[in-house]
């Protein structure tokens, strides 16, 4: 009989605990969903001074408000209008920024690579599926906005690309913040004995930085990193790319998918069975 009331006595307790519990997971795994859908946090880079080398200017016009300034003053008859066929490049970056940080009407840039991601993961399931025996699979990654994200240096560059301070971002530990579809990508692979090779398109002294970067950021147990050496860094990019993939090819891997932010990424022969195109409204590569 005691036993019976004690337990009735710690009954409310352990619901309360029991819910608790329930209430933390459920918020870790919100923070997962958001994580994968939502910019990463910057910081300043280690040894920089600022986390922005944009002109701070309080505050910043949202998209609709320039291009209703513009629309008002074209209305007004005193206004003597000149043509403009291409939209204001400081409107464009504005678009540009609300795009990459989830913010206005015009989209989300991390909600449509994880989308991408979740399509190519499904497609990966359905090609690993028509393995024969004994066959070598391999799927080929690009690095930049593919694999890893520039994300936080092309910000804090106004998204501009400055050259110098770029490079130095991506040699740095700063820059081993992974895309988390193309990790998840990645382990799918992995956990089905599918090798993975990255072909980028980053010169050779950047080698022993770029392999850190990627174990660091969660991409473990990869095949071949290929990067420009020698006569490589004066070759068009779908030639570059290509003749990699050749070498794996020879080498008796049969390509099932690959994956890359650009077209030079993908185009060329030979190419993979199902090529993924990720978005990047950042910057073109011929």
């Amino acid at each position: 009989m005691r036993m019976r009331r004690l337990h009735r006595k710690y009954e409310p307790e352990l619901f309360r605990v029991t819910v608790l519990r329930a209430l933390c997971v459920a918020t870790l795994a919100c923070g997962v969903c958001l994580a994968q859908v939502g910019p990463p946090v910057c910081g300043v880079p280690a040894g920089k001074q600022v986390a922005s080398l944009r002109p701070q200017i309080r505050p910043r016009p949202t998209v609709a408000a320039a291009v209703a300034t513009a629309e008002t003053a074209a209305a007004d008859p005193t206004m003597m209008v000149a043509a403009e066929p291409m939209e204001n490049f400081g409107v464009a970056r504005y678009r540009l920024e609300d795009y990459a940080d989830c913010v206005g009407t015009g989209g989300c840039y991390w909600a449509d690579l994880d989308a991408q991601a979740k399509r190519a993961e499904a497609e990966l399931a359905r090609l690993i599926a028509t393995r024969k025996a004994g066959e070598k699979l391999a799927v080929v990654l690009d690095i930049d906005e593919t694999s890893l994200t520039n994300y936080c240096e092309m910000k804090r560059e106004d998204y501009g690309f400055i050259s110098v301070p770029f490079n130095e971002w991506a040699v740095s530990s700063d820059a081993d913040m992974a895309l988390p579809g193309t990790l998840r990508l990645f382990n799918q692979a992995r956990a089905k004995g599918v090798e993975v090779f990255f072909i980028t398109g980053r010169p050779g002294e950047q080698r022993a930085a770029t392999a850190r970067n990627l174990e660091a950021a969660g991409y473990k147990g990869w095949k071949g990193l290929a990067l420009r050496e020698g006569v490589e860094k004066t070759m068009a990019t779908v030639e570059y790319k290509s003749e990699e993939r050749k070498k794996i090819v020879d080498a008796g891997y049969r390509i099932v998918m690959s994956v890359g932010d650009q077209w030079s990424d993908l185009n060329g022969e030979p190419k993979a069975e199902i090529s993924v195109k990720l978005p990047n409204p950042f910057y073109y590569l011929p």
